[in-house]
């Protein structure tokens, strides 16, 4: 008998003492597993039709979540008997909604110095006579997305930009579900970037006349992108197999590109803070300035770097998945439909979504900051997240609320965030009043009220002039490496002098995140 997959037209033999998150990585179906199959986060919620006893009874993890006997989550579910088939459906179809993706940076007009340039009638990289365009690639690798530009290399000018949701999310979520399954599995999630990139490739251009690539990403991204072992990342002393900068041709790599073209990886900075925290920095130009800037790319392993020309010192402060949706009940991603802000006014909530969907599929990461930050400024819940009431949930809309369990974990990533920019300014060794610009980097901010992000203590209370919302800067500092040997250097000597700061080391951690815990403007 057979597991199958309607939606999909796929389907696989049963296996007794298999759970159902097993087949559904293995036969490539996107779902969210951001706690690696422990039972944790929730998302990976399925609807299954079966004969009686053919599943092994709900676990204790899957009762936090399911009330009804039709849905399962499918990291728990376990196949029991194997003479029957089981059919399996995913959750309302959330997963194939389109995720919203934020694909621009501030653009920069800078001096085209390429690595790449026509010669006469010829291609510099040896490649063959010039066939009438020379095209390169600027790619951020993000945990969740990717976004990659098409670029001029004759020009400087940005062609097309395109996004994709991260293929490798069906295995985990956040960084470390990726190395735990990297220890079986590498292989597959190289696979999964590679055909995905050179699908993005594709639908932009002939690949043929791509003879250049940048990539950028967090240290795990980067790695399993370019075939080097993450095992290091996860294991202490949690450093990256190497920090140095990467190059290979298409060919090594096995995706569609011109064979000869070089694709160019910028260096990483240590532990978790990789090439896209480089690319920010480049973007910004933080490290020419006379100014002390603090920029901060928050998301499940957010990454924090302050300083300027003189000094440069970067954290990177594991906050988790929450305020990309898993872990919370009714959370869910920058998807079409997710609710993205929230007012309460006479103890009812009012809301707006991405795409203006009439029927809200859940409340993303702005939309949570919003719900805490009005329900204690309603005094609807207490400093420590608590309920004031009978009540110990808040409905947003029919069938999506919030409930203490959802506010303690999005009170554990605020903190982690705090904490980050905590350290990293006693290190320098300044105050809050020293800080001369916050520059906001990433899609999850550009729906986020700052305001609100302040009061519930994600940001700092700085003076509201010093705040700019960047984009997603580490796309465009990868596009003025593609286009620029000097950027480039600039980069890579930047890479040197800042400073990895690894907050579990410092004197007195856990006696600042205690101090950061809860919402302190209301207690």
């Amino acid at each position: 008998m057979k597991i199958i997959f309607p939606e999909y037209g796929k389907e696989a033999k049963l296996v007794k003492g298999k759970t159902i998150l097993s087949y559904l990585q293995e036969q490539g179906i996107d779902i969210n597993a951001s706690c690696d199959g422990e039972g944790k986060c929730g998302q990976c919620l399925i609807e299954v039709e079966c004969a009686p006893g053919a599943l092994a009874d709900k676990t204790e993890a899957e009762n936090e979540f399911i009330h009804d006997d039709i849905h399962r989550l499918a990291c728990q579910a376990k196949i029991l008997k194997t003479d029957k088939h089981v059919y399996v459906r995913l959750r309302s179809n959330l997963y194939l909604r389109q995720l919203y993706v934020l694909e621009s940076g501030e653009y920069k007009k800078i001096p085209i110095v390429p690595f790449v340039r026509r010669e006469d009638k010829r291609v510099s990289i040896d490649v063959g006579e010039y066939v009438g365009a020379i095209y390169g690639i600027a790619l951020d690798i993000g945990t969740t997305t990717l976004a990659m530009h098409l670029i001029d290399l004759e020009t400087g000018v940005v062609l097309f930009v395109t996004s994709r949701e991260n293929p490798q999310t069906k295995y985990g979520t956040n960084v470390i579900s990726r190395i735990d399954f990297a220890r079986k599995g590498q292989d597959v999630l190289q696979r999964e970037i590679r055909n995905v990139v050179s699908e993005m490739i594709a639908s932009l251009a002939d690949p043929a006349k791509i003879y250049e690539m940048v990539v950028v990403g967090n240290p795990v991204m980067r790695d399993l992108f370019f075939g080097y072992s993450v095992e290091s990342l996860g294991k202490s002393p949690y450093e990256p197999q190497s920090t140095t900068p990467i190059s290979k041709t298409a060919e090594e790599l096995l995706f569609k590109a011109n064979s000869k073209a070089w694709v160019y990886g910028l260096p990483l900075i240590g532990g978790f803070v990789g090439a896209d925290a480089l690319a920010v920095v480049l973007a910004t130009e933080m490290y020419k300035n006379d100014e002390i800037c603090l920029t901060i790319d928050i998301g499940t392993n957010t990454e924090i770097v302050l300083g300027n020309r003189d000094r440069m010192i970067a954290t990177s402060a594991a906050a988790g998945p929450a305020f990309e949706g898993a872990s919370i009940t009714c959370g869910i991603g920058g998807v079409n439909g997710a609710i993205k802000e929230v007012k309460i006014e006479n103890g009812k909530a009012t809301y707006k979504t991405i795409g203006d969907a009439a029927e809200p599929v859940g409340v993303c990461g702005s939309g949570l900051i919003d719900a805490i930050a009005e329900l204690l400024d309603k005094k609807i819940i207490d400093g420590r997240g608590k309920f004031r009431g009978a009540e110990k949930e808040f409905r947003i809309a029919e069938d999506i609320s919030l409930s203490e369990r959802d506010i303690d974990q999005l009170n554990l990533a605020k903190t982690a965030v705090a904490v980050g920019i905590t350290v990293l300014m006693e290190r320098y060794g300044i105050a809050l009043g020293d800080i001369d610009s916050l520059l906001l980097a990433g899609g999850f901010v550009n729906f986020t009220n700052t305001e609100n992000a302040i009061r519930i203590g994600l940001l700092p209370d700085i003076a509201r002039d010093k705040i700019r919302k960047v984009g997603n800067a580490a796309v465009e500092g990868a596009r003025q490496a593609l286009i620029s040997r000097t950027k480039r250097e600039e980069a890579e000597a930047a890479a040197i002098r800042i400073e990895h700061i690894k907050l579990e080391e410092e004197a007195e951690f856990m006696e600042k995140f205690v101090g950061e815990l809860y919402f302190q403007n209301y207690l």
